[in-house]
């Protein structure tokens, strides 16, 4: 089929004839288009405008003859993602001599492997290519947002650096009546509706402190204010109460009567933002000759008030650019920490959903963490006496607890959510094994009872049926037994000494079958696996799953953390650390690790205690669950006075645990 224009953004591409059928009852939840080779170099992807994911699914075979022509297929197309799964055995090596890129290689899937391995792997190589396009999606408008506020604040630099944003609002009208000479003056802003239209113009202050509360005005043409709005022009009128009658706004005397003033000449300017939209409004009354005179009631009918000039005109609209870069600057940093907060969200959910079984946990470790640290703020005596978190502090807290485990992102799937020993496929493989050495028992023992009968006939046969079938369930019960430990030693919990020694008796047992070969009971690496003694990872394994905290400090370290969060990439590096220096990565001794990073040791190994049932392990109730922290001070893995605090001061209780 010849594809002229994709429509889709998720492709298989396979050489499988009958893949489509393999995956039927699988479809709806893969939702992607399968294509051959040959369709995919004939598909525009560029036309899309959009991110592509592609994944290949072919035998070693088109691989190593197509190799180039993906390659190229692949350096044509930027907006094109992409992973390989090669149909070859586990141990295929061959792709590392060919043109392609080791790093979009995500695994090698037999042909003869289980169905539902085949999904799984076709599930995870599409959501390791969403995370990708996730994160760079996320950076590109973090990216955007960055130099619009560099922009921003270069116009407005002594507006911008004011985070109050009342004093804000109230230093723009300042400024604005300081530059123009003005008496006084009011300011509006504009108030949107939910999908970002204006929906009305809001009073915020005036120059004459007047203790009214905020009010609202229409956005339309009949006030003098809504007038400004609605059109996006100055209004410059040289004296309100003589106004011809035949302008589409009029001139709202209820103030001057309400607060004994008299408005003359009056300077209404827009507020636009770097989109020429209307974000508020300066109002300037009475002009002057010198900003610091005060004029009384009489003064203000007469010369003493003059005309805004064309000068004064501009300088205003001058001061009303900079004003409305101010407030922009004020909601796009409001904007941004929104934003950031859903890129660390997308990225916690991202790594999350590779190992289900620990969903929610950083979100957990968070708040225990601020719990924490909340407490920490309290004491009044002792060691932390002293230690105060600001706010700004408790931000960085929890954005490191957030993102302590990102760094899993870079671990393999099959070593991220192991369970047991082995795995289910290699168990099973174990266990048929031993399925066949018994039935080659059995077929073996049959062809004694035959060369018997051939021998002797019947007689005596009755007996020797007996020692044969006592010899078969000798071996069955041997066989059986042995299987039985196998199975009990590939639970992650302590292996017992028995089992230990009995496994190694296994490993170096044989079988020579009818057909002349030796087969080993246990293969070397299976053995290796079994002997663990505690847990379910061996040591290379246990090295990967703690390679993620150094994972997640490159990870961290890359973001231009601003100075009130530079420490997020430092606490979140020693949150394995122990207080005897045998912790992970670094061996830091107590004095070393920081203090955040001692607090969200408590909270990260309390979780993990509590937390629902997961694979390899119970959740434990809540005092099992302090006495082996408690058991962890004992050791100096984890501060003792700080695990007091989150006991006393019932941190633990910011999340309602579901046991």
């Amino acid at each position: 089929m010849s594809v002229n224009q994709a429509l889709d953004s998720k492709y298989i591409i396979t050489d499988d004839p009958f893949f489509e059928g393999k995956i039927a009852d699988y479809s709806k939840k893969l939702k992607t288009k399968v294509l051959t080779l040959a369709e995919l170099l004939t598909t525009d992807f560029d036309s899309q405008g959009k991110i592509i994911q592609v994944l290949f699914y072919i035998s070693r075979y088109e691989l190593e003859n197509k190799h180039e022509q993906i390659h190229q297929f692949l350096k044509e197309h930027p907006t094109v993602m992409s992973n390989i799964i090669v149909r070859a055995p586990i141990d295929y090596t061959g792709y590392m001599a060919l043109s392609i890129e080791e790093d979009l290689f995500f695994t090698n899937v037999p042909d003869d492997a289980p169905l539902i391995f085949l999904i799984k792997n076709l599930v995870n190589a599409f959501t390791s290519l969403q995370m990708i396009v996730d994160k760079f999606e996320l950076q590109k408008r973090i990216n955007v947002s960055t130099n619009e506020i560099s922009k921003l604040t270069k116009i407005g630099i002594s507006l911008a650096n004011e985070k109050d944003f009342t004093k804000l609002l109230r230093d723009i009208l300042n400024s604005a009546r300081e530059i123009s000479n003005s008496d006084s003056g009011s300011l509006y802003l504009v108030e949107k509706d939910e999908r970002g239209n204006p929906r009305n113009l809001r009073f915020k202050i005036s120059a004459l402190d007047l203790s009214s509360d905020e009010f609202i005005l229409p956005i339309n043409k009949k006030s003098i204010a809504g007038y400004v709005a609605f059109t996006g022009k100055q209004l410059n009128i040289p004296n309100v109460y003589e106004l011809s009658g035949k302008e589409e706004y009029k001139f709202n005397s209820d103030f001057d009567r309400m607060s004994n003033y008299y408005s003359k000449s009056m300077l209404v300017v827009p507020m636009k933002d770097h989109h020429d939209e209307v974000v508020g409004v300066i109002q300037l009354i009475n002009r002057k000759k010198n900003f610091q005179t005060k004029l009384s009631l009489e003064e203000m009918k007469t010369n003493s008030v003059l005309e805004y000039d064309k000068y004064s005109e501009e300088l205003v609209m001058a001061v009303a650019g900079q004003a409305a870069v101010a407030i922009q600057n004020n909601n796009l940093v409001h904007d941004i920490e929104t934003l950031f907060e859903g890129f660390v969200t997308a990225s916690v959910s991202a790594i999350e959903s590779r190992d289900p079984t620990t969903s929610g946990h950083s979100f957990r470790v968070a708040q225990y963490t601020v719990g924490l640290a909340e407490s920490v703020n309290g004491v009044q005596v002792g060691r932390f006496k002293d230690v105060n978190f600001n706010e700004s502090q408790i931000k960085e807290i929890r954005y490191a607890s957030l993102l302590h485990d990102f760094g899993k992102v870079g671990v393999r799937e099959k070593v991220l959510v192991k369970a047991k020993k082995l795995e289910d496929y290699e168990l099973d493989l174990i266990r048929w094994r031993f399925q066949f050495i018994l039935k080659d028992v059995e077929a073996k023992l049959a062809q004694k009872k035959i060369e018997y009968l051939k021998k002797h006939g019947n007689n005596g046969y009755p007996q020797f049926e007996k020692s044969i079938q006592l010899e078969y369930a000798l071996e069955k019960e041997k066989l059986e037994e042995m299987v039985r430990v196998i199975t009990d030693s590939n639970e992650p919990t302590i292996l017992e000494e028995g089992n230990s020694n009995f496994l190694e008796e296994i490993s170096k047992m044989s079988y020579h079958t009818t057909e002349g070969n030796q087969l080993s009971l246990l293969l070397p690496k299976e053995f290796n696996f079994l002997s663990i003694r505690r847990g379910s990872l061996d040591f290379e394994e246990r090295r990967e799953i703690e390679s993620h905290v150094e994972h997640t400090f490159q990870f961290l370290s890359k973001i231009p953390w601003t100075r009130e969060l530079k420490m997020v990439p430092s606490i979140a590096h020693g949150h394995h650390e122990k207080l005897n220096g045998s912790g992970y990565p670094r061996g830091l001794s107590a004095v070393e690790i920081p203090v955040q990073a001692k607090m969200m040791a408590i909270a990260d190994i309390f979780d993990a205690l509590t937390d629902q049932d997961r694979p390899y392990k119970k959740a434990v109730p809540l005092e099992r669950a302090f006495d082996i922290l408690k058991m962890e001070v004992r050791d100096q893995h984890i501060d003792g006075d700080l695990l007091d605090l989150f006991i006393e001061s019932r941190a633990y209780e910011k999340i309602q645990h579901k046991h």
